[in-house]
């Protein structure tokens, strides 16, 4: 088993400790993984503002378990977004609470505390792409805008096992996620653009999680079991996001409940009813695609479907207020 344990607030320090342990070179700030324990990397990257984060893209050749210990002496925060595959079984670990899932999938992002131990112990053959950034309280209050961030926080960082996807990787998430693990390094402007999708993706999160706590009652009111179900109806909505969905019926049937709880539920963990949030994620596709510069409004346009051209150019505006050959423009 490939075991790593750590309780360093500085991920430069943590690069460094890892490619000890690996016995592999710092290249770049980054460090590779050898084959015996899995294929991908690990990277330091400084952010603006005085943050840092590191980047995790790995598939594990044998069984793992990554353990950050608590910290007796300073306090700091890591806002974690994670993608985890599991053919195996996954234990997530957050203080005294353990959740463990065999079989499983999660695409997540939460808040921990350096005053928990935290761990992931999975088996061979999982993957786990992760983006991890370090906050101090300082920052925190700051980005917050509040005296003290324990106002916002305590209630949150209480939750700790229980309920891991207060807010759920959407589509908009995994595709920032995807940009940031798969821009070339060759690419002159990696660094600027993997920095920018980090940052959106912190915005994001404490904007949603600011909405949330105006609402006393902020907790997702849905069981594990019923937030599982509806994750896994998003990703099979958004596996191919250019075939056209199941129906309603069909997808309920996949996990097992009625139409009118899935349509609530859904509603509940992500906002939107779901075909409304497939056509939003199919939108954002179309918008990644035309910003490759390697595709006409056209080709994207019929790739999604679009017997009719003006049909696509009216959805597309409806969702971001500009044309696509605007965008393009």
């Amino acid at each position: 088993m490939f075991q790593f344990d750590y309780n360093t607030s500085n991920y430069e320090q943590l690069l460094l400790k890892l490619s000890g342990q690996l016995g592999m070179p710092v290249h770049n700030n980054q460090v590779a993984f050898p084959a015996e324990v899995g294929e991908g990397s690990f990277l330091f990257l400084p952010l603006p503002n005085g943050l840092h984060a590191c980047i995790t893209d790995c598939k594990f050749n044998q069984d793992w378990l990554i353990h950050r210990k608590r910290s007796n002496h300073e306090e700091f925060y890591t806002l974690r977004f994670d993608e985890l595959s599991i053919p195996g079984s996954l234990t997530i670990t957050i203080d005294d609470e353990k959740v463990k899932e065999n079989n499983t999938s999660k695409s997540i992002a939460y808040l921990t505390s350096s005053l928990f131990d935290w761990s992931y112990l999975g088996t061979q053959g999982g993957t786990y792409h992760s983006i991890a950034v370090m906050l101090n309280k300082e920052w925190l209050a700051k980005y917050l805008d509040i005296q003290t961030v324990e106002d916002v926080l305590s209630t949150y960082i209480t939750l700790k096992a229980e309920n891991f996807n207060i807010e759920p990787l959407d589509s908009k998430y995994r595709q920032w996620m995807r940009t940031i693990l798969d821009t070339d390094e060759d690419n002159p402007l990696r660094l600027t653009v993997i920095q920018n999708r980090i940052m959106l993706m912190i915005e994001r999160f404490f904007l949603h999680l600011i909405e949330k706590m105006k609402n006393p009652a902020f907790r997702i009111p849905l069981s594990q079991e019923d937030i599982n179900r509806v994750m896994q109806i998003e990703g099979i909505l958004t596996k191919d996001i250019f075939q056209p969905a199941p129906s309603i019926q069909q997808l309920a049937k996949m996990v097992s409940i009625s139409e009118s709880k899935l349509k609530k539920d859904f509603k509940t963990m992500y906002g939107f009813p779901i075909y409304e949030y497939y056509q939003k994620a199919r939108m954002q596709a179309a918008q990644d695609k035309l910003l490759t510069r390697k595709y006409s409004v056209k080709e994207v346009a019929m790739e999604l479907g679009y017997a009719n051209l003006s049909n696509f150019t009216i959805a597309f505006k409806k969702e971001f207020g500009v044309l696509p050959s605007q965008l393009l423009s």
